[in-house]
């Protein structure tokens, strides 16, 4: 690292696993783990739990650190945290959910599936429960700590900055990279946790809406969901037909630190293509949502005839009239905003990015070049080095 610069190295250790490193608050190098590991959306968490295979998390590390010399920072910041009991609580009623799905989907080719053997199975997903001062998830900063050890190697230990702020990330690196002084920023992906989870557990932050203006990014509006995994697949498959399917999904309204904040039971759009690539076959743990965008252009809307590309266009199209609702709520909200920057997984849907132009004509579009978890690791560095000038 340069002398006489200050430096922030930013750690994102979720899926898609990546670092950052800003020099004087601007974005100099990011690296991509999965790159040097050659593993698709590689993170520690996912690959290796400590103790599963008699690897600890010093003894593993984040490959890109030692091999691009990323030792010393002046400070170190990190955008994701483990989350154990979330994990072992959460994950393991979306992997029964997705087992369901997929029962569905098997029934449903075979011309098996009838509107009362789909009500038997929805049954099975549970009542949705909004529930706020519930149980406290315990964060588990283990594997912050152990790259926090490999980053500031045998010096005297070096405190870092972690916040949980998901979406706020994915908005400061996407306005950061954009051309614009202002412009309305929208995040949206699978979910993300931020400040308010310890408040209502089982919720993630899965839409927002930001106001950027210079190096300020301020909150407008959010949607928050406990990820019900209900008969939204049904819909796909029902609608698809001509039958109307529909849920009408549970939602209560609220304002967070004077933010209107959205609670509700639909999934996120980045959490459906997830668990359609599951439920279609396309990947064992769900990861292949861009396979899922893919098989979309293989079918047309108004085909009745069954496939899972009919399905996955049936996705791909809700999914536009979805997130077109969300940009008009952003521009509704900032009519005098002519600049829409967009930043999240689902920002990765190169198809509905190019519909936005045609849809919004009169507004101008950039999207985030890093729009995965990997750029949140700019973010929470942009955010530290930006809160550390404030103070000084």
């Amino acid at each position: 690292m340069s002398k006489g610069e200050t430096t922030v190295l930013g750690v994102n250790t979720s899926h898609d696993t990546a670092v950052a490193v800003i020099v004087d608050g601007e974005v100099k190098h990011v690296y991509e783990e999965e790159r040097s590991r050659r593993s698709k959306y590689w993170s520690p968490r996912e690959d290796t739990v400590e103790g599963d295979r008699g690897v600890s998390y010093d003894e593993m590390g984040l490959l890109c650190i030692d091999h691009k010399q990323l030792h010393s920072p002046d400070y170190l910041a990190f955008a994701s945290f483990d989350r154990r009991d979330f994990h072992i609580d959460v994950h393991e009623k979306v992997r029964r959910d997705r087992l369901l799905q997929r029962e569905m989907v098997d029934e449903f080719s075979k011309q098996q599936l009838s509107r009362k053997r789909l009500d038997e199975i929805q049954k099975q997903f549970g009542p949705t429960v909004f529930k706020k001062n519930g149980i406290f998830i315990e964060e588990d900063n283990a594997i912050n700590d152990a790259i926090a050890r490999q980053v500031f190697g045998g010096q005297e230990k070096r405190e870092y900055d972690f916040t949980k702020e998901h979406h706020y990330f994915h908005a400061v690196c996407a306005s950061h990279l954009s051309p614009y002084d202002e412009s309305i920023v929208i995040t949206w992906d699978g979910g993300g946790f931020n400040t308010h989870f310890e408040d209502w557990p089982g919720y993630q932050e899965i839409e927002g809406i930001w106001h950027h203006k210079g190096d300020e990014v301020k909150p407008i509006w959010k949607r928050y969901s406990n990820h019900r995994l209900t008969n939204d697949i049904s819909q796909r498959l029902f609608g698809q037909f001509g039958e109307n399917c529909c849920e009408v999904y549970d939602e209560e309204e609220y304002e967070l630190d004077g933010v209107p904040s959205v609670f509700t039971s639909m999934p996120s759009m980045g959490m459906n293509f997830s668990n359609m690539s599951y439920a279609l076959g396309c990947d064992e743990l769900g990861r292949a949502a861009g396979k899922v965008m893919g098989m979309a252009s293989y079918s047309r809307l108004e085909e009745k005839v069954w496939s899972k590309h009919a399905v996955a266009q049936r996705l791909e199209h809700d999914s536009l009239e979805h997130s077109c609702g969300v940009i008009q709520n952003a521009i509704n909200r900032l009519p005098d905003v002519k600049n829409i920057v967009l930043s999240g997984g689902y920002s990765l849907n190169c198809t509905n990015n190019y519909k936005y132009l045609q849809r919004f004509p009169d507004h101008q579009f950039f999207v985030d070049p890093i729009p995965h978890d990997g750029g949140t690791a700019v973010g929470c560095a942009l955010d530290y080095y930006r809160r550390l000038n404030a103070n000084n």
